[in-house]
């Protein structure tokens, strides 16, 4: 069994059904409602220890294991100052902020230069655009003088979380 905080269960079944549906014939069902939950008022599965940050780069807590490798569902930690590499990703993605803000800056990537798109600032309760994989790059940072935690959805197995989710823009 893989257990799941009760908080985290309803986005576990959406993301569920999300993957499926979206696998098998293209429609992209809602998966924003229970992430929005689980971000704007049920936090009861954000523990100290998904505060615990790494000075060196931003930290994976990994709160969920799909049992059939479908997705998993991840808390990271950004410390002030910390920022992703340019990067899209290979499969889709879902994510909201449960504490501080996030600014994200989106591109696309027409060749070997990137067009830049705009830049937002996200906070607690609120989520990003769903990412279903595409041409869309982003860079994510904390700019706050706080910590920073974010809580994702990826369509992707266990055992390619840290190989199977970025595709780094060239050069970052």
């Amino acid at each position: 069994m893989n257990p799941i905080h009760p908080d985290l269960a309803p986005l576990a079944r959406a993301a569920k059904t999300f993957g499926r549906e979206l696998l098998t014939t293209g429609n992209v069902l809602d998966l924003s409602t229970p992430l929005r939950d689980c971000v704007g008022g049920r936090i009861g599965w954000l523990r100290p220890e998904h505060r615990v940050g790494d000075p060196a780069r931003y930290m994976r807590h990994i709160l969920y294991v799909d049992p059939e490798d479908d997705f998993v569902i991840t808390a990271i930690t950004w410390l002030p100052g910390q920022r992703s590499p340019v990067h899209g990703h290979f499969v889709w993605c879902a994510f909201g902020i449960a504490e501080g803000g996030l600014t994200e800056e989106r591109f696309r990537a027409p060749g070997p230069l990137l067009e830049p798109l705009g830049s937002k600032v996200l906070r607690a309760g609120e989520l990003a655009e769903l990412d279903l994989g595409g041409p869309i790059y982003h860079r994510v940072s904390n700019h706050t003088a706080r910590p920073l935690v974010t809580l994702h959805v990826y369509g992707v197995a266990a055992d390619r979380i840290t190989t199977g989710i970025n595709r780094i823009y060239p050069g970052e």
